[in-house]
């Protein structure tokens, strides 16, 4: 079993959509899933019961930091892969999602605001497991990168100065990803797919994400739970 928690107290940074995406792309590949959304605004958890028609996702909302607490345990215990989208500011539910992540993903944006708050989660999460008296892994992902830009070039190059642990993979502008939340529906083809698969890879390498047990599972089914 393995909680992956995606944290940042800066909204707008992708949180929501690569829950999303990592939580398709494993259904897809016959894992058993859970998405636990622990945004009082509660998009993952919409988009999960009402857009999203692909292959098994069972889907909670827990935004109170003491149930989602006692919940965790409980639902990482359940299914193999438990992936916790959290709000776009600092909540007591955001930290005990961190609390009890196996990994935590924060995503980045190209800009100053993105890579400073980057960094204090970083210290945020690395504070909780000296706390907590365990290590709890922390990765920036970078997002919305446009490869050939120099800004994006700087805001990695500021993401590597400052020392902050980041995965190789980036994922581009590409607007399949913004489709993806009115769609419901994994690109097929295209930068994104293959960026897609590069994370998922990387994950799976680091010991985070169990291996597919089938590839191009096409079920429309979807489990609905409310927790």
């Amino acid at each position: 079993m393995a909680v992956l928690t995606i944290t940042s107290r800066k909204g707008g940074c992708g949180k929501t959509m690569l829950a999303s995406v990592l939580a398709a792309t494993l259904a897809g590949d016959g894992v058993e899933v859970a998405l636990m959304d622990a945004d009082p605004n509660g998009t993952a958890h919409r988009w999960a019961t009402e857009t999203y028609g692909g292959p098994l996702i069972a889907s909670h909302v827990e935004a109170d930091a003491e149930r989602l607490a006692d919940l965790l345990p409980t639902l990482g215990e359940r299914y193999s892969v438990l992936i916790v989208d959290t709000a776009g500011f600092g909540n007591q539910a955001a930290t005990v999602a961190a609390a009890g992540a196996d990994l935590v993903l924060v995503p980045v944006t190209p800009g100053e605001g993105d890579v400073v708050e980057a960094q204090r989660t970083v210290t945020y999460v690395n504070g909780l497991g000296r706390s907590t008296r365990r290590t709890i892994p922390v990765r920036v992902l970078a997002n919305r990168v446009r490869r050939a830009t120099t800004l994006s070039r700087h805001v990695l190059s500021e993401l590597d100065k400052l020392g902050l642990p980041r995965l190789r993979t980036a994922l581009s502008e590409a607007v399949a990803y913004g489709e993806i939340s009115f769609s419901g529906a994994l690109p097929r083809e295209g930068t994104a797919t293959d960026e897609i698969a590069a994370l998922v890879a990387e994950l799976r390498e680091g010991g985070w994400l169990p291996a597919a047990i089938r590839q191009g599972a096409n079920s429309d089914t979807r489990k609905v739970v409310k927790a």
